[in-house]
Parts: structure tokens; C-alpha cells; sequence
């Protein structure tokens, strides 16, 4: 089964009018900008014309009138553009639209933004649109945040409510195939870590949207089907570890070694003992864990039960989901982060462990 979205024309048309509504603003002044045009070129606009209204009415035709997502990035070219468009079945053909922008003068005045646009729209409309920009809110999601964090991320920057963004994320309805796993109650871990431009009045669930779409295009290329047969884990339970892994390693070069500990211990029937765990199920973050701590009761609880977490306990990178995709091979089960904080000691002696930590505890000690 592919792992595209089955739902991916779907998407709001109000998030399209509030782009739109910004974009129409300055077209007189378009206008005026207009060159003259040589009869020999009036001829071929006039055939290029015909040929665009052709296509535009073939597009209308197909049915397809919900507005489909275009995301322009710094840098893209005109053409550039015009494939992100075909692909997204807003035009047909390519070549015209790149031939009425250069007649119009406004290859060059194409901004960055992510748009919405309705398959077949009008080209003319789309040049303005994308000349004018979009009145976009900047939201940097960080990693290795909990489905709520992000939540309060999305509140302080791009001015949703929390609550709200949390009962969309709650939901699994978006149409994409990597939720379909009947383990999967939320889009915990899903939400890809990222820097993104959000239109005004965009919904709530329509940010979860956008964020989910990420993870299709992050995870592309990598083999998360494979891993059923290689490690015995399911596209789930790849980016649970993961999850684990974003939290555990000190530096990116490290993260293959924690999944290999990971894997090892479960391959052992040894529970994780991951701290990580203990504090999603708090709620907060603790510095130092009580016995009392360690004992909570919950599936999530890596020292009270054995194997996985039931699910991901912050959205990964893509970094720490190709480390549990393809670990290094090594004997540790243990580690313990040095006193620097910067790296982790990895052993498969419990009594090495024990001595590394103690000589950290005491190098700890004496520097506060």
C-alpha cells in the first residue's frame, strides 16, 4: 500500500479564502507594470490564450474544485513553481503558465508562502496571488516535544489555543495511511518537528494537517515498511523508538547507539528503564526521578514493563527515526551521560555502569 495520503485533495476551503483574500490586494498596480507588447508576440499570446482557456476548461471539468496546498519556498524558480502546480493538479500544462508569467513581467515577483489554490483556477489569478504573498504567521515546532507542547508552541506563535489544537491532534481522521494502524489513538509523534508560515485564519486542524503532511515528505525514501521484516516492528512502533531515541541521545552521533541498547534490551526481555518515559507520564520534566517516580503506574512506564511504550512520547526527527531504522549492531545495554553532559558512557557490564556513574555523581557533586 502506498504510504500517501488517501485524502490528499482534501483541504479546507476557508483556509484557501483567507489566503486568497490577501492575495488580490496590489493587482491595478500589476497592471500598470505591464510592458507593451510587439505584434509578433500579441499573436502568440492570443494562441497561448486559447490554448490556456482549453486547459483551464478541461481542468474545471474534472471535478476537482477543494483547494489543494502549494508551498513556494525561498529560492524556487519559475518553473520550479509552475511543476509544484501541476503536481498539486492546479494547471495542466506547465508551459503556458510560465509563458503567461513571463508576458505578464512577474516570474520575478513570486514570493515564498505556502498557498491554496483550486484545481483549474485561473491563471491570471494565481499570478496575482502569488506576486502579492500571503499574510503568514512563522511557527518553529522544536523536536522532541510531547503532543501538548506543541500545542503551546502553536498558541504562543501562531496564536491558536491550545485546547483547540489538542483536540484536533487528539483526532486520527486526517486520511493518511500511517494512521490506520488500530494502535493509533492520537497523531502523537507524527507532529514532524519544523519551522513552517501559516496563513491568517488558519484552523487548528488544518495546522495538525500541515504537520502531518511533513512527515510524508521527511519520511519519504526511508524503508518504514521494511522494518516489519528486519527489526519486527511496525511503522508505530518505529516511530515510538525514535521518540525514545530524541529524547535520550545527547548528540546526533549517538543515536544508533541508543537504539542499538533499545533493541538489544528488548531482544533480552530487560525492561528500558528509560527516564524519558517516567516524565512523559508526569507530565513535566523532573531533573531527578523519586523511587516513587519510577513506580508510576502506566503502560508508558518503560521500568514497570517490558518492551515498547505503547506509543511515541514526543514527535522524532527524521535523524532519530533513521537510527531506529537501522541501529548500530553492538552488545550495550547500558549508558549513563557524562558529567559534560554532552556524550554518553555505552557498556554491557551492569558493573562498569555502576562505577561510571558513581565517579559522574561525584564529578557532579564537586562542581555545584
Amino acid at each position: 500500500m502506498r504510504r500517501r495520503d488517501k485524502a490528499h485533495r482534501r483541504r479546507s476551503k476557508k483556509a484557501g479564502a483567507s489566503l486568497g483574500a490577501s492575495q488580490r490586494s496590489g493587482s491595478s498596480t500589476n497592471k500598470q507594470r505591464l510592458k507593451p507588447l510587439p505584434p509578433t508576440l500579441k499573436k502568440a499570446w492570443l494562441l497561448a490564450g486559447v490554448l490556456c482557456g482549453f486547459y483551464v476548461l478541461a481542468s474545471a471539468l474534472s471535478g476537482e474544485e477543494e483547494p489543494v496546498p502549494v508551498v513556494v519556498e525561498k529560492g524556487d524558480t519559475l518553473s520550479s513553481v509552475a511543476e509544484k502546480l501541476e503536481e498539486a493538479g492546479v494547471i495542466s500544462s506547465p508551459t503556458f503558465f510560465k509563458l503567461k508569467a513571463r508576458f505578464q513581467n512577474r516570474a520575478a515577483e513570486i514570493k515564498p508562502g505556502e498557498y491554496q489554490f483550486e484545481p483549474g483556477q485561473d491563471g491570471d489569478e494565481i499570478l496575482e496571488t502569488l506576486s502579492a504573498g500571503v499574510i503568514s504567521t512563522t511557527v518553529a515546532i522544536p523536536e522532541g516535544l510531547t503532543l501538548e507542547q506543541t500545542a503551546q508552541e502553536v498558541e504562543e506563535q501562531g496564536g491558536i489555543p491550545a485546547e483547540e489544537f489538542e483536540e484536533a491532534a487528539k483526532k486520527t481522521h486526517y486520511g493518511y495511511v500511517f494512521l490506520d494502524d488500530p494502535d493509533v489513538e492520537t497523531t502523537e509523534g507524527f507532529l514532524f518537528p519544523k519551522t513552517y508560515e501559516f496563513g491568517k485564519g488558519v484552523e487548528a486542524s488544518e495546522v495538525v494537517d500541515r504537520l502531518l503532511q511533513q512527515y510524508l515528505v521527511e519520511t519519504k525514501g526511508l524503508d518504514l515498511a521494511g522494518a516489519k521484516d528486519r527489526l519486527n516492528l511496525t511503522e508505530y512502533q518505529i516511530i515510538t523508538a525514535a521518540s525514545l531515541i530524541e529524547k535520550e541521545a545527547a548528540n546526533p552521533e549517538e543515536r544508533p547507539l541508543i537504539a542499538s541498547v533499545i533493541y538489544n534490551r528488548i531482544r533480552l526481555r530487560m525492561p528500558l528503564q528509560i527516564d524519558a518515559t517516567v516524565q512523559y507520564v508526569l507530565g513535566k520534566p523532573k531533573e531527578n526521578l523519586t523511587l516513587a517516580d519510577l513506580k508510576t503506574e502506566s503502560p508508558y512506564n518503560s521500568y514497570t514493563n517490558l518492551g515498547l511504550p505503547p506509543g511515541p512520547i514526543a514527535s522524532p526527527s527524521r535523524e532519530s527515526i533513521e537510527a531506529a531504522l537501522d541501529p548500530v549492531q553492538t552488545e550495550h545495554l547500558y549508558y549513563v551521560l557524562e558529567a559534560d553532559g554532552k556524550e554518553h558512557f555505552f557498556t554491557n557490564d551492569y558493573e562498569e555502569f555502576l562505577d561510571v556513574k558513581q565517579k559522574r555523581d561525584v564529578a557532579l557533586t564537586i562542581t555545584h
